[in-house]
């Protein structure tokens, strides 16, 4: 029975998405700088999905949620995304992630009408699924993706899962 057990751990922890759940994610400072260097798919994607952490206490955004809102006002701005899906549910507190920074973005002129919440996720695995579903009833195809720089690799990667390929994403640091 134990080898059964060993084969099957050990199936499980050449997947990805177990990679992630059994062994904490370290970014490596290489890593990070691939995914900064790749090129945007266009001058002008169909979205940006913008991936969730928490707010804080009070309902206000964090300075992690700030970091990816300004990215996000910023790329309206500069015209380079025509739609944002804010990804996050109420992982860590109380208020859902993908409402506080649409909310923001929106008071700062992004229009509601370039914004859709995907409210419900509560993991990075999740934001993706989630956020894709959402932009695929869309018909939108090429994205960038928001987030930390050292969370970038591993979005990467969680993309690549779904189904997206570098010549259509895009990676925005959103401290860089």
């Amino acid at each position: 029975m134990r080898p059964v057990l060993l084969v099957a751990a050990l199936a499980l922890v050449s997947c990805a998405e177990a990679r992630d759940v059994l062994r904490p994610y370290a970014p490596r400072g290489a890593d990070i700088e691939a995914v900064l260097a790749m090129p945007a798919p266009a001058s002008t994607v169909d979205a940006a999905i913008v991936l969730g952490c928490p707010a804080l206490p009070d309902g206000t955004p964090s300075p992690c949620e700030e970091c990816r809102i300004q990215s996000s006002v910023r790329l309206w701005n500069e015209g380079r995304a025509r739609n944002f899906v804010f990804s996050g549910g109420a992982a860590h507190s109380p208020h859902v992630e993908a409402d506080v920074m649409a909310d923001a973005a929106r008071a700062r002129g992004v229009p509601e009408s370039a914004i859709r919440r995907e409210g419900r996720a509560l993991t990075t695995w999740q934001n993706m699924r989630y956020a894709l579903k959402l932009a695929r009833t869309e018909r939108w195809t090429t994205f960038l993706l928001v987030s930390t720089a050292d969370h970038l690799p591993r979005a990467r990667r969680i993309a690549q899962y779904y189904g997206l390929d570098d010549a259509h994403t895009g990676y925005v640091a959103c401290d860089r």
